[in-house]
């Protein structure tokens, strides 16, 4: 991986999680006038956005979760914008942390692919705010698991205001590949959902040999299959694998390397298999990911010293869904609340 230097830092020396950061927030420079806004430790929210400076304007990808973090990256970046103005946005997926600042952007063109398009409305921000209100309620209710559950979802949405945003889709939307050229710099936006979600893509500098992958990347910490198939992201990842790319700036987390890459197709390559074998004896979703989590194979792996290792739970329902079984996350704010109380009353050894 090429060498970086952080040109721009928080200084924060705990991270939104309440975690010790693992590497410095801000803004870095990754060579040839590429950027990269990173958050330790890359759990919830701590998203990573990257700039492509094209002579006069700047490519900007993805936005924060919340209009507040949106403008911490610009004031951070302001060095850069004053002299090169953000003239372009492009979101990899529909999850709200890289598309819900879209709207400090007006009259700029902003892409994504179509079934990105057509997702982004599926969850509202009014909606969080009432669960992030709810969770303070819930943590003080020990019947059921809703204690954990109000416990997790506090500490996930804490850190955010969900005030004020307006959800501000795409302008300018494709399906496959898509070329955008600005003052002379080519950006291939490459179609490879569905699989962390409906509609994700990647973007690739072929001139500035980096691409950024959106959330079909994780580094230190699990994955989450949203939509499926699980296949859909092991291919994508394997093409950011042939790439000839210096950098790789993933969804979440530090900066890759080609082994963090392959590390992750392991781990869906470990997981499904796993899983199928589980429904063949008739485990029902919760206990065939708990069995994973507590399974000697796991506890050898690399990925079992990753955060957030219960996102297990999200990726089986959409395996056991795909496979026709019963599962958790069913329609309705009832249905993803039992959903993330599950999730959040998995143990891991």
């Amino acid at each position: 991986m090429k060498a970086t230097r952080l040109i721009s830092g928080t200084g924060r020396t705990v991270t939104r999680m309440g975690e010790v950061p693992a590497y410095e927030e801000g803004l870095y420079d990754t060579g040839h006038d590429t950027f990269a806004w990173l958050v330790p430790n890359g759990s919830w929210g701590e998203t990573n956005v990257g700039l492509v400076r094209c002579g006069g304007s700047t490519v900007l990808i993805d936005t924060c979760w919340d209009l507040h973090h949106t403008r911490e990256m610009l004031a951070h970046a302001d060095a850069i914008l004053q002299a090169a103005p953000i003239s372009h946005l492009i979101n990899t997926h529909a999850d709200g942390d890289h598309c819900w600042g879209n709207q400090l952007f007006p009259g700029i063109p902003i892409y994504s692919t179509q079934a990105c398009a057509d997702q982004l409305h599926h969850h509202r921000p009014r909606q969080l705010s009432a669960l992030k209100l709810g969770s303070r309620l819930f943590s003080h209710v020990p019947v059921h698991g809703v204690d954990a559950l109000g416990r997790y979802m506090g500490a996930m949405l804490r850190p955010y205001d969900f005030s004020g945003i307006h959800v501000v889709g795409a302008t300018q939307t494709f399906s496959g590949q898509l070329s955008v050229e600005v003052e002379g710099i080519r950006l291939e936006l490459m179609e490879v959902g569905p699989g962390h979600t409906n509609g994700d893509c990647i973007v690739h500098v072929p001139e500035r040999r980096v691409v950024f992958t959106g959330d079909i990347l994780f580094v230190n910490v699990t994955p989450v299959a949203w939509a499926g198939p699980v296949s859909g992201i092991t291919g994508a990842l394997k093409r950011v694998l042939e790439m000839d790319v210096d950098v790789i700036v993933p969804g979440h987390g530090p900066l890759a390397t080609r082994a963090d890459v392959q590390r992750q197709i392991d781990y869906w390559e470990w997981l499904e298999p796993s899983l199928r074998t589980l429904a063949s004896h008739g485990h029902k979703v919760d206990e065939a990911a708990q069995l994973c989590l507590d399974s000697k194979a796991f506890r050898k792996a690399p990925f079992s010293r990753w955060r957030a290792a219960e996102r297990i739970f999200t990726s089986a329902c959409t395996l056991y869904r795909a496979w026709g079984l019963p599962h958790a996350r069913d329609s309705g704010p009832i249905g993803q609340l039992d959903h993330f109380r599950r999730q959040a009353l998995l143990r891991v050894a």
